[in-house]
């Protein structure tokens, strides 16, 4: 039997592909503007600008939307918390104005409950918004031609907008006195509320 003879040849390594420069440019960039956008989303003028915006936006209105109308501060606060929205008590009337409703908005970044005051001609708006932003004990401004006050609250931050300062004034001030006391009362649903607390959705656009 004639011996078998195998030819061993050497094959030349098959060149590392580098990734295109293109696409490691725009990943670069990509990430470059997820971060400015995280960073932004904490800036005072930048929180000030979106509450103003979906004010004007909610008010301009012909109807006023709502998902529950009520002068009814406590009742607002229950829905609230229903909702997976803990806030302080709202006052019910400050300067000349009154609560008259409240539903959930989409801002640009974010999803926040969103509280109605009106009275004597002024509109009055009360934001509580997720997530902390970098106002220290307070940023106060204004933003499209509005009054806005950015006041913190455990965690969250809450944004009073209006074109009255004086009302805008008196519904912060409301509001963080309540802040404030320690001995704040429950409400007097919440011994018989027993709704099961679900997470924070949006409605549809103001």
């Amino acid at each position: 039997m004639d011996p078998i003879t195998v030819d061993i040849v050497d094959r030349p390594p098959t060149p590392r592909r580098d990734p295109p420069v293109g696409r490691v440019v725009v990943l670069g960039l990509a990430g470059a503007l997820v971060a400015l956008l995280l960073w932004a989303r904490g800036l005072p003028s930048f929180v000030a600008w979106e509450v103003a915006r979906d004010h004007q936006r909610c008010f301009g209105r012909r109807h006023l939307a709502a998902r529950l109308y009520t002068s009814d501060a406590w009742e607002i606060r229950d829905w609230l918390e229903s909702r997976g929205t803990p806030v302080q008590p709202l006052p019910e009337r400050a300067g000349g104005v009154e609560v008259v409703g409240v539903r959930y908005c989409p801002l640009a970044d974010r999803i926040a409950a969103h509280v109605y005051y009106g009275g004597d001609g002024s509109l009055v708006s009360v934001f509580v918004l997720s997530g902390a932003a970098r106002i220290g004990s307070g940023w106060s401004g204004e933003s499209q031609g509005l009054q806005v006050r950015l006041i913190p609250s455990a965690g969250r931050t809450v944004s009073v907008v209006g074109e009255s300062a004086d009302d805008v004034d008196a519904v912060a001030r409301a509001f963080r006195s309540s802040f404030a006391r320690r001995d704040v009362p429950s409400s007097p649903r919440a011994a018989s509320a027993g709704a099961p607390r679900v997470v924070d959705r949006p409605d549809s656009a103001c």
